[in-house]
């Protein structure tokens, strides 16, 4: 849930998920106001899992002979807990050393394995674990097993790319995906300068994995999500496990910001560390919500770090048209709400919360947050002692704050859905339910019959009467009504029929496309070349802005290594120069 939207479940408030509501919700949940997806939302099952199941070998004890002390292990589960894994793993090898016949040792050097990538060495040493668990933890173990030999299975032919920095390890499906390596090694290192050294002081010892699932399916295999909570949340990314996962935007019919989304997650990455996993998740989400774009900007003040249609959803809730989503409902995870709708709002509510903190304390209020939480501080003690006012006095204040700030709202202006890709082809007609106005749609219907009988003059009008009834931020109308003006080759019409909306949901990847080959067209390229941008960092798979952005890239400074980039890319999509 864009507004990935990347996305937390589970008993350790780092594990988080992304909703992307095509807002990212990151769910950035995000289509992706990311929602958006993703991100270190705690994933039930997991931790408590572990604790359950070591918690059993060690009073299964007497079954097995002697055992590894109850304090050293104990030790070592709970820098794991603490996403300590570098002090972690020095620890459990040792334990591995001296008492590998141990099965809470071997239960423990399996998780190791997991968190560090070699999944096969995993279900071997759990495998080990079940052949001698008794009926008592047998059944958590197996669940932790075949989560496991799940991801084994599901990442066994993935290839994996470095960072240039070596900050970062990516590992995908071979095949289309390696086209998103090097937009997502350059977010991804930029965001490691931004979030990591800049915002929280922070270097890390080892690299950090990234996955690229093809499906939406591969998401829920290898997480605790089903597949219909990823569905009906907008989940498409999760910081969880020791690494961060996103689908590839490829498996959505309109792509997502999943560079964003990328951002996002490595964000919960980072806090995960800082915190020793004390953060909740409503504090997580924020955070990550309010980081995501450092990579490419600065901190966003207020609320211009979230969509039009966000913002809409928090006025509403301002105006007392909704109720806000309380941060209780947000435990245990941003994916487990009842739709996207719901996940854009809380998405919207946790990141104004640290708009207003920032506000009022300067970027500084995270890092304190955050040493409080680690501390052993609550949320509402660590809130209440950074505002020094009791927690729901500072509750009062942030609404009134957000009242003061006038959320802009825009009807009928909703966080789009998250589409997932089909296999059958999509019709002219995918979208036209999303218009609210019958009148308005039927218009857009007939526009589209004309454009699809060549009778473009035809059918621009339809669409423009479309337009009168919905008027300019409509998207799908104005998208169409746009590539109608370019295909009867007038440029200036498609521009201004597109920039309205396109400002307001910079999320649909068409209306950035359309606009910079109208600018493209009027021979402006340096107005053309930030829309194709965009239009990249939701849907990497249209050929026309990376064969846009070779041209311009080429002719702004020869030998720009940009340039070869966009040719590539534009070779690989559509197999011929630009």
């Amino acid at each position: 849930m864009n507004e990935s939207v990347s996305a937390s479940d589970s008993v350790s408030a780092s594990d988080s998920v992304s909703v992307s509501v095509s807002v990212s919700v990151s769910v950035s949940v995000s289509n992706t106001d990311t929602v958006s997806g993703s991100d270190c939302d705690t994933v039930p099952g997991w931790y408590s899992v572990r604790q359950w199941v070591c918690v059993m070998i060690l009073w299964a004890a007497p079954f097995f002979g002697s055992i590894a002390s109850a304090a050293t292990v104990d030790h070592a589960q709970h820098l794991l807990d603490q996403q300590q894994i570098e002090a972690a793993k020095a620890e459990i090898e040792t334990l591995v050393r001296q008492r590998s016949d141990d099965p809470s040792v071997a239960f423990l050097d399996g998780e190791l394995h997991f968190l560090l990538g070699d999944y096969p060495g995993a279900v071997e040493r759990i495998d080990r674990v079940l052949e001698r668990l008794p009926r008592h933890a047998h059944e958590g173990a197996k669940t932790l097993r075949d989560l496991v030999a799940a991801t084994a299975e599901t990442t066994r032919t993935f290839v994996s790319a470095r960072s240039r920095e070596g900050h970062f390890i990516l590992s995908y499906s071979p095949g289309r995906d390696e086209l998103l390596i090097p937009y997502a090694t350059e977010a991804l290192e930029a965001a490691y300068r931004a979030i990591a050294q800049e915002d929280f002081s922070t270097t890390l010892m080892s690299p950090v994995r990234v996955e690229i699932l093809p499906e939406l399916g591969e998401l829920a295999k290898v997480s605790p999500l089903t597949r219909k909570e990823i569905e009906t949340s907008g989940t498409i990314a999760l910081c969880k496990f020791n690494r961060l996962m996103i689908v590839s935007p490829r498996a959505l019919a309109h792509g997502y910001p999943w560079l964003d989304t990328l951002a996002h997650e490595f964000t919960h990455f980072i806090v995960s560390r800082a915190s020793q996993e004390m953060v909740p998740i409503w504090l997580h989400e924020g955070i990550a919500k309010f980081e995501e774009r450092r990579w490419r900007s600065p901190t966003p003040p207020r609320l211009t770090g979230i969509s039009a249609a966000m913002e809409h959803l928090l006025a509403t809730a301002v105006a007392g048209e909704q109720r806000f989503i309380s941060f209780t409902e947000m435990h245990p995870s941003m994916a487990k709400l009842p739709s996207q709708e719901a996940a854009a709002l809380a998405f919207a509510e946790v990141y104004s919360v640290i708009a207003y903190l920032v506000e009022h304390q300067g970027v500084s209020a995270i890092r304190t947050l955050i040493d409080r939480l680690r501390s052993g501080e609550s949320d509402t003690q660590a809130i209440a002692a950074l505002e020094g006012v009791p927690f729901a006095e500072f509750e009062r204040n942030w609404k009134r704050w957000l009242t003061s700030l006038h959320p802009i709202r825009r009807s009928g202006l909703m966080p789009p859905k998250l589409r997932f890709a089909l296999k059958e082809k999509r019709g002219e007609d995918e979208d036209l339910s999303e218009i609210a106005s019958e009148e308005g749609r039927r218009f857009a219907r007939l526009g589209g019959l004309l454009r699809a009988r060549g009778r473009l003059a035809a059918a621009a009008i339809e669409y423009e009467k479309a337009q009168n009834r919905v008027g300019p931020t409509q998207p799908q109308v104005a998208q169409r009504l746009a590539r109608t003006y370019l295909e009867l080759g007038q440029p200036a019409r498609a521009a201004t029929a597109a920039e309205a909306a396109q400002h307001l949901t910079p999320e649909l990847p068409g209306l950035s496309v359309a606009l910079g080959e109208a600018w493209q067209r009027q021979g402006q390229p340096d107005r053309a070349a930030p829309y194709f941008e965009a239009a990249i960092r939701v849907s990497p798979f249209d050929p026309i802005p990376h064969c846009q952005l070779a041209q311009i890239y080429a002719a702004r400074r020869p030998g720009d290594p940009r340039a070869a980039r966009e040719q590539n890319a534009c070779r690989t999509l559509v197999g011929h120069r630009p």
